[in-house]
C-alpha cells in the first residue's frame, strides 16, 4: 500500500518542479520586458487617463481611480507600473491557487496527505496565469481589474465551500473581501456585473447548505464590504458625485453607437461557434481518444485507447506547432485559443465520460461520480468564468476571456485527481494535456512579450533608451525614439511648463503623455468616434475655457481636421482657422500636422 503513495508524492514533486519552472519563465520574461516598448494608442490612453486621474472625470470607466493613485505613488513611472501589474497578477493567481487546492484537498481524500499538495497545484495555476501576458499592453487596464477580481471572488467562494465541507462557520472577512472586490470591479468596468452575478449565484448555492441564515449573513457582510469600498473611494480617492456623473456622461456619448446586448450576444455566439469548429477539426481525434480511454474497461479496448491517445497527442502537438497554436501577440489571437479550448474540452470529456461510464456500469466509480451538487456548481463556474468575465468587450469573447486560463487549469486539476479510478491511459492523456497547456502558455506569454509585443517591434529591435521624462527607463525602436525626441524638442517652447492642454487626433493619447500634456475632454480619441470626442470637448467647455487663457490647447493630427472638431472648438470659444497656425510642414514634425495657437 505504500508504493502508490510514494509514487504520487514523487509525481506531485515533479509537477511542482515543472510548473514552477514554467511559471518562472513567463514571470522573468514579463519583468525583463517591463522597460521595453510603448504603444501610443491603447496603452497611451490608459496611462494618460491615470496621469490626470484626479482632474479629468470624463472617462468610460472608473479604472483611472484605481490605477491613477498607484501611478502617482510610483512617480508616474511606466516601468514601475508594469511591474506593479506583474506583482498583482502573481499574487492573485497564488491566492486563487491556494484557495482552490485547499478546497480540493477535502474533495480528494484518496490523494496523499503531503505538504506538496497545495504548492504543486499553486504552481500549475500560476503557470497558467501567463495568459495575462498573451497579447494585451503591459500596462494595467480595466480588463486586469475584472480578471483578477473574478479570480479573487472565486477564491472567496472556495473558502466558503471549504468551511462548509469542514462544518465550520465562514469567517466574516471572506464576505467583506468579496464586497470590496465587487466594488473595485464595478468601478473599473460596469459590465463586470455579469461575472459578479454568476459568482454570487454560486456563492448562494454553496452557503445554502448551511441554511438561509448563512446566506443572509454573507449578503449583509458583503454589502458592508461594498459600502466600505464606496466610502474609501469617496473620502480618500475621488468624490463619487464627481466620478459617477463623469462616467455616466461618457457612456451617454456612446449610447447610440455602441453594440446593444443582443448584438453582442449574437457576435459572441457566432465567433464562439467558429472557434469551436476550428478546435474540433484540429483536435477532434484527441477528444475521441480521451473518451475511449475513459471507458476502456476491457483489456483490448485499453490497448486501442492507449495507441489512439499516443497518435492523437502526437498529431495535436504537431497541429499546435505548425498552426502557431503556442505563439502570443495580437497576430495570433485567432490561433492560440484553439489550443486552450482543446484543453478544457479534454477535461470536460474526461469528466463527463467518467461519470456516465460509471452510471452505465462500464467503469469503476471515480471520485467525480460521488461529488455533491455544490461541487458541480463550482466546477461549472470554472468552466464558464473565462468567457463570462470578458463580457462587454467588442471583440470575440475568447480574445479577452482566455486570459483567465487559470480557471481552466484548476478545472483540469480537479478532473485529473477525480478520475483516478479510470484506466491509466485516460489519466495520462489528461495529465499530458495539462502539462502541454502550461508549456504552450509559457510560450504564448514569452512570444507575446518578446517577439510580438502589443503594437511594437520585437525585443531585439528595442535598443534605444528614451530621453523623454514621461518615458524614462523605456527602450524604444531607435528611429521611433529619435522621432519622438525631435517632436518634443520642436514643441518645447509651447509645452513648458508641463501640463499644456493637447488634442491628438486620432488614437495618439500616448503622444500627449510623452509631451507632458493633458487631455481636453476624454483621453480616448478614435477615428470612428469623432462625435464622442467632440462631445467631450463641448462638455468640458460648458462653463468656459478649462485652461489658462494664455495656454490654449495644442492640436496634433494624423489626418486633416474635420468640421466636427472645428465646431467642437467653437464651444470653447476657439476659432481654428483664425486662432491656429501650422508649427512646421508635416515632414518636419514626424509626418503629423501640429497646430499651435498664434502667438504661442
Amino acid at each position: 500500500m505504500r508504493a502508490p503513495r510514494i509514487s504520487r508524492q514523487v509525481l506531485l514533486l515533479g509537477v511542482f518542479v515543472v510548473a514552477a519552472a514554467l511559471a518562472g519563465w513567463w514571470i522573468l520574461t514579463a519583468a525583463r520586458a517591463a522597460n521595453e516598448g510603448f504603444d501610443i494608442t491603447d496603452e497611451g490612453y490608459y496611462l494618460l487617463s491615470y496621469r490626470w486621474w484626479s482632474s479629468n472625470p470624463l472617462a468610460l470607466t472608473g479604472v483611472q481611480y484605481l490605477y491613477g493613485p498607484v501611478f502617482e505613488w510610483l512617480g508616474y513611472d511606466i516601468v514601475r507600473l508594469r511591474l506593479f501589474r506583474l506583482f498583482t497578477v502573481v499574487v492573485v493567481h497564488l491566492l486563487f491557487g491556494y484557495s482552490f487546492m485547499r478546497w480540493l484537498r477535502g474533495r480528494r481524500p484518496g490523494m496523499p496527505s503531503t505538504k506538496l499538495w497545495e504548492p504543486a497545484g499553486m504552481a500549475v495555476i500560476l503557470a497558467a496565469g501567463g495568459m495575462c501576458y498573451s497579447w494585451l499592453p503591459q500596462s494595467p487596464g480595466y480588463n486586469d481589474v475584472v480578471l483578477l477580481g473574478a479570480l479573487t471572488l472565486v477564491a472567496c467562494v472556495l473558502w466558503m465551500a471549504t468551511a462548509d465541507d469542514r462544518a465550520r462557520t465562514v469567517p466574516f472577512w471572506v464576505f467583506v473581501v468579496a464586497g470590496l472586490v465587487i466594488g473595485a470591479m464595478v468601478l473599473a468596468k460596469w459590465t463586470s456585473v455579469v461575472v459578479i452575478g454568476l459568482i454570487v449565484a454560486t456563492a448562494v448555492v454553496v452557503l445554502a447548505a448551511q441554511g438561509w441564515r448563512s446566506v443572509a449573513r454573507g449578503i449583509l457582510w458583503a454589502l458592508g464590504g461594498l459600502a466600505l469600498a464606496a466610502l474609501v473611494v469617496h473620502l480618500f480617492v475621488v468624490r463619487l458625485n464627481v466620478a459617477v456623473p463623469g462616467i455616466l456622461t461618457v457612456n451617454r456619448f456612446i449610447a447610440g453607437t455602441s453594440y446593444s446586448p443582443a448584438d453582442l450576444l449574437q457576435f459572441y455566439w457566432t465567433s464562439g461557434l467558429k472557434l469551436l469548429g476550428r478546435t474540433l477539426r484540429t483536435h477532434g481525434l484527441l477528444l475521441l481518444a480521451t473518451a475511449v480511454a475513459v471507458i476502456g474497461r476491457w483489456r483490448w479496448l485499453r490497448l486501442v485507447a492507449a495507441v489512439l491517445a499516443v497518435v492523437a497527442l502526437a498529431l495535436s502537438v504537431r497541429q499546435v506547432v505548425v498552426g502557431d497554436g503556442a505563439l502570443g501577440g495580437s497576430l495570433h489571437t485567432p490561433t492560440y485559443p484553439v489550443t486552450l479550448l482543446a484543453v478544457v474540452l479534454v477535461a470536460v470529456v474526461a469528466a463527463v465520460g467518467a461519470v456516465v461510464a460509471h452510471r452505465a456500469g462500464v467503469a469503476e466509480c471515480s471520485r467525480l461520480s460521488q461529488e455533491n451538487t455544490r461541487t458541480w456548481v463550482i466546477l461549472g463556474l470554472l468552466v464558464l468564468l473565462p468567457l463570462v468575465q470578458a463580457f462587454g468587450t467588442n471583440t470575440p469573447l475568447y480574445t479577452i476571456g482566455f486570459n483567465a486560463f487559470a480557471a481552466w487549469a484548476a478545472l483540469t486539476i480537479a478532473v485529473l485527481t477525480g478520475i483516478w479510478a479510470t484506466p491509466i491511459a485516460a489519466r495520462a492523456t489528461v495529465g499530458l494535456v495539462l502539462v502541454g497547456s502550461l508549456i504552450a502558455t509559457a510560450s504564448i506569454a514569452y512570444t507575446g512579450l518578446f517577439d510580438y509585443p502589443y503594437r511594437s517591434v520585437g525585443h531585439s529591435k528595442l535598443t534605444a533608451k528614451s530621453r523623454l521624462p514621461a518615458l524614462k527607463g523605456l527602450y524604444l525602436e531607435p528611429r521611433a525614439a529619435q522621432r519622438f525626441a525631435a517632436l518634443a524638442t520642436r514643441l518645447r517652447p509651447y509645452t513648458q511648463p508641463a501640463g499644456r492642454p493637447m488634442l491628438a487626433y486620432d488614437k495618439m493619447a500616448g503622444l500627449v503623455l510623452m509631451l507632458q500634456g493633458r487631455p481636453v475632454g476624454e483621453a480616448w480619441v478614435a477615428p470612428k468616434e469623432r462625435q464622442r470626442s467632440a462631445a467631450g470637448i463641448e462638455e468640458v467647455c460648458k462653463k468656459g475655457q478649462p485652461w489658462n487663457p494664455n495656454r490654449p490647447p495644442i492640436i496634433i493630427l494624423n489626418r486633416k481636421i474635420s468640421d466636427v472638431e472645428i465646431d467642437a472648438l467653437h464651444a470653447c470659444l476657439l476659432d481654428f482657422r483664425a486662432d491656429y497656425e501650422l508649427l512646421a510642414p508635416p515632414p518636419q514634425t514626424i509626418g503629423l500636422q501640429v497646430w499651435v495657437p498664434k502667438g504661442g
